[in-house]
């Protein structure tokens, strides 16, 4: 019985609009090293849209899990563990519900090469996303890719064709003619190597020049407008649902 008056369906509502709050959190870095932190706590954690970015991510788990969805198989990140997520990597974070889930993304700049996800033990050496400091993430990121085989060209043609879409303003069927392929041929060599169709992709790239510009601290509108999107509402739908929280939000902290 609840005994405030409020009906079921009102109190559905009132869980609906309160897992609708549910954001990562994110904030500078005082370091040269790190672009930019992200933190997640809470009951599980969230799922977002396939996406990729310009940096390359660490996600250290302290309590929980974490599971991304990437070349169609599932990666879990249990708590004790970090993994690197090397920049350009499509991957789509997986909502994990049950046990709270404490979870600090660093996105740290994409100087050092690495081909593929990789995932160390970290152990349980933090109880908190205080305790972590800049040299923490730099030695997490030395040991990840330390572990790199050495002259790794695994993800040279992904960046290739990556580079081709993003730094080209040409309509799909010229790019795809550089590359000798039909417009058809192209859709499909960019959807089995980068994991989603042309357009897809592009649009991916201007959600990540939209994040970099709000780092930079310009107005939304003026972002939305230099990054491709047809009004701010659209960003925001976008940008919530591929980083887990709002423009307006993102760009305040």
């Amino acid at each position: 019985m609840l005994r405030s008056g409020i009906t079921h369906h009102r109190l559905e509502t009132v869980i609906t609009r309160f897992a609708m709050t549910k954001t990562w959190n994110y904030r500078r870095a005082d370091s040269d090293d790190i672009v930019e932190l992200a933190s997640w706590r809470g009951a599980g954690s969230l799922g977002l849209r396939p996406h990729f970015h310009d940096e390359s991510q660490i996600v250290l788990v302290l309590s929980g899990s974490r599971a991304f969805r990437i070349d169609d198989a599932t990666v879990t990140v249990p708590a004790g563990h970090a993994a690197l997520i090397p920049a350009g990597m499509l991957h789509a974070p997986m909502a994990t519900p049950g046990a709270e889930t404490v979870c600090l993304n660093a996105y740290v700049p994409a100087n050092r090469a690495c081909s593929s996800l990789r995932i160390v033990n970290v152990g349980d050496r933090w109880r908190s996303i205080e305790e972590i400091s800049p040299e923490h993430i730099g030695e997490i990121a030395n040991e990840i890719l330390s572990r790199e085989p050495p002259g790794s060209t695994e993800r040279t043609g992904r960046a290739r064709l990556g580079t081709a879409l993003t730094e080209s303003l040409e309509p799909i069927g010229e790019i795809a003619a550089s590359f000798g392929r039909s417009r058809e041929g192209f859709s499909r060599m960019v959807r089995r190597e980068l994991g989603v169709a042309p357009h897809a992709f592009r649009l991916l790239a201007r959600l990540n020049v939209a994040r970099r510009l709000l780092r930079a601290g310009e107005p939304i509108a003026a972002v939305a407008a230099d990054a491709g999107f047809s009004d701010q509402s659209h960003l925001t739908r976008l940008f919530r649902r591929t980083f887990g929280t709002t423009p307006g939000v993102y760009w305040r902290d």
